[in-house]
């Protein structure tokens, strides 16, 4: 078994709330001058530049994930992740359904475009992307499980757009695969009133919007293999595949 440093949450210029800075190149390149071995590619309701993303990591040695970082009907962030490229573009068709359609307005919120890797705009999103699916948490798992996806609580410790702020605890039945943190210092006051959260697999991600914050957050990920399955393996334990924090206490 090995150890290997990955972000599993990173935003791009797609998301009206990144740095348009966050090009795939720009990505790619930031992400192993920080020596990290896998990211994943999660915009706000969107997939649509993971692709790009992928294939220029592939090119140069990184292993990129897609994923979205999904705003339930209670308006709480969870974040998916994928492992083939069909369930990518189903969940996509499930999103473009489900989203409500309200205009972006960029002078407000920002652009949402996606780039290729010349930075050349591919497409653009219509929609504003911040906006919550007209779907639960309980039928976003349910959608992302059957697809062969993981989904996992986004930044559980904040005290806005987190499963425990949106409804004051994470539910025993909900189908969730793990608890993301970015802040370890109040994801350890949070352990304190939610110690049923050790149960999970926890561990820290940036949540990205700018360059500069790639791989600032971070989890080991001890496996034989940087492949989608041996991801979640990690996720279930099992064996001695293993996802966890650099953080004393959070195991």
């Amino acid at each position: 078994m090995k150890r290997y440093r990955i972000d599993l949450h990173i935003h791009t210029c797609l998301s009206p709330c990144g740095s348009l800075e966050m090009s795939p190149s720009v990505i790619v390149e930031t992400a192993l001058e920080r020596g990290l071995h896998a990211i994943a590619v999660t915009d706000h309701n969107n997939t649509m530049q993971c692709p790009e993303i992928q294939r220029l990591g592939a090119k140069a040695g990184l292993i990129v994930f897609a994923g979205v970082e999904v705003t339930t009907r209670e308006e709480a962030h969870c974040v998916a992740l994928f492992g083939t490229e069909s369930s990518r573009i189903i969940f996509q068709q499930y999103l473009d359904v489900h989203l409500p359609h309200i205009p972006n307005d960029p002078e407000r919120f920002g652009d949402q475009v996606w780039v290729n890797s010349r930075n050349e705009i591919v497409g653009e999103a219509p929609y504003l992307l911040l906006s919550a699916l007209d779907q639960s948490v309980e039928k976003v798992s349910a959608v992302v499980r059957k697809l062969g996806g993981l989904f996992i609580a986004a930044h559980v410790e904040r005290p806005s757009f987190s499963l425990i702020s949106q409804l004051g605890f994470i539910d025993s039945s909900l189908m969730l695969d793990g608890i993301e943190f970015n802040d370890s210092s109040r994801y350890q006051l949070l352990l304190q009133q939610h110690s049923y959260l050790r149960e999970y697999t926890q561990y820290a991600a940036s949540d990205a919007h700018y360059p500069e914050q790639i791989g600032t957050q971070y989890a080991i990920w001890q496996t034989e293999a940087l492949s989608f399955e041996n991801l979640r393996m990690a996720f279930e334990k099992e064996g001695e595949h293993l996802l966890f924090s650099t953080q004393p206490n959070i195991h």
